[in-house]
């Protein structure tokens, strides 16, 4: 007892010294593993100026919130026999009688991701949760064999619980299903639906807990993927959540947003992609049925060229953001971006730039108001470095638009549910897919232009004529955008 009463009495008397050395310590402990796995070299001296001059507090915000790299264990384990059909052979690259000028970003698309570009595919734009949940639904409720859905926000209202009962009707006609919902994005509603699901046998995972002592350092990385694929028939994916706020007609607080109905061989990549996660989550590997078309007219009525982008913090790190600038490179005449958070890094930005200066016609359409104040903010604060060399930026007068698409030319489009910014690009584990079709860019080219005719140019005067406390406030928030 008199030792412990002495080691108490040292304590008090040494605290600030004890204090000074634990600082130091972590403060060089976490200073070298900056130094060693950031890659951003302003973003790496924020981190080593928060540590050093906020103790302890900095150490332990940077090893929770600035870890954003993980080894993924399912691409390490899984046979490589499941993959084989994906990964694009050397010598074996298709153009799939593409325009010429894209024959390059053709080549160099499969040094960024070597996966197949496959031809004979659908993709039907559906507009807003009006259209896309009913289709979903019918799609669930018809299965025979085997659903996986996977979601970032699955809201436990009365849209969330039409999936569920859905979902818990095929289980219970013998349908297997496989739910994966992220273990932030279920916390969105007090209620969770996959405790729902649970209760009516169906099998869920959440990927990477919120709670969870092994994967604490990794709350900032989340699953933002939005697949749901039936009996390797068809896949819905995109940007949209299951929210009654998606259902427009009749939401208080609206959110518009574009899901996609596809068909054709590419739903393997994009049912691979779910095999993979449910694997990283669970450590169970699951056997998805192949698409396999039933006649010829099929085929002919399907005119797509597509393929499966993936992106996170692991081994498919970048290949979105490489994605993007290798599309930009090919533009000849215009680029059409909608997105909810358009905050690009310098890389991307100056990419957009460059097609301007070619005399690329570029225009942006994001939100007036997010839902995401600050993030508001942020853009503000960039809207005059963006529209340098004619680019033009609109703003959307509608609902919170949450709608994710990339359009260049009348040919190639990018669709799904990466947001321009650096937790969908540095963070977010993210899935999108990559189309060559002129039909399907005429329908995305349409729904650009009838947003744009409800949104308002952003203009030099409007800028300018900021006052000081909106741009003191815009800029001090631009300074952490590599964290929103």
């Amino acid at each position: 007892m008199q030792i412990f009463e002495e080691f108490i009495e040292w304590i008090a008397i040494h605290w600030v010294t004890i204090i000074i050395i634990l600082h130091i310590s972590l403060s060089v402990m976490t200073s070298v593993h900056v130094l060693l796995f950031k890659e951003n070299e302003r973003t790496s001296l924020a981190w080593i100026g928060l540590v050093i001059f906020s103790p302890v507090m900095g150490t332990l915000f940077y090893w929770l919130f600035g870890i954003n790299r993980i080894k993924r264990s399912a691409q390490k384990k899984h046979p490589k026999a499941q993959k084989k059909d994906f990964i694009q052979q050397e010598k074996l690259i298709e153009f799939h009688h593409l325009p010429k000028n894209w024959h390059s970003a053709i080549i160099s698309g499969h040094t960024i991701h070597p996966v197949n570009y496959v031809a004979d595919n659908s993709v039907e734009p559906l507009i807003n949760g009006d259209t896309a949940y009913p289709a979903m639904i019918h799609s669930i409720s018809i299965a025979k064999s085997y659903i996986v859905l996977s979601s970032y926000i699955f809201d436990d209202d009365y849209l969330g619980r039409q999936f569920v009962d859905a979902l818990a009707a095929a289980h219970q006609r013998g349908v297997i299903v496989n739910v994966l919902l992220d273990g932030i994005g279920i916390g969105y509603n007090w209620h969770q639906s996959d405790n729902a699901l649970k209760k009516q046998g169906v099998k869920t995972a959440r990927f990477l807990p919120a709670i969870s002592l092994t994967n604490i350092r990794f709350i900032n990385l989340r699953n933002h993927r939005k697949i749901l694929c039936v009996d390797g028939e068809v896949a819905y994916m995109g940007g949209m959540n299951l929210s009654k706020r998606n259902i427009v007609k009749s939401a208080v607080h609206p959110i518009d947003d574009v899901h996609f109905k596809v068909t054709g061989p590419v739903i393997d990549q994009i049912s691979q992609v779910f095999i993979e996660d449910w694997f990283f989550a669970t450590g169970e590997s699951i056997q998805f049925p192949s698409y396999s078309p039933k006649t010829q007219q099929q085929i002919r009525d399907k005119t797509v060229v597509a393929r499966v982008i993936q992106d996170g913090p692991d081994e498919d790190h970048n290949k979105i953001r490489w994605t993007l600038i290798n599309a930009l490179v090919c533009a000849q005449t215009s680029v059409k971006i909608m997105t909810p958070y358009f905050i690009p890094d310098q890389t991307l930005m100056t990419s957009l730039h460059a097609a301007a200066l070619r005399g690329v016609s570029i225009e942006i359409i994001v939100p007036q108001y997010s839902d995401i104040p600050f993030v508001d903010w942020v853009m503000e604060a960039n809207f005059s470095r963006i529209i340098e060399h004619g680019i033009q930026i609109y703003k959307n007068k509608r609902p919170f638009d949450h709608s994710k698409i990339v359009i260049i030319d009348d040919i190639w489009s990018f669709i799904g549910s990466t947001n321009w910014d650096a937790r969908s690009l540095e963070f977010n584990f993210e899935i999108n897919l990559e189309c060559f079709d002129t039909e399907l860019n005429a329908k995305l080219t349409a729904m650009f232009t009838l947003k744009k005719q409800n949104a308002v140019a952003v203009i030099d005067s409007e800028i300018n004529n900021l006052s000081a406390y909106k741009k003191i406030r815009n800029n001090l928030f631009r300074l952490f955008s590599p964290y929103l």
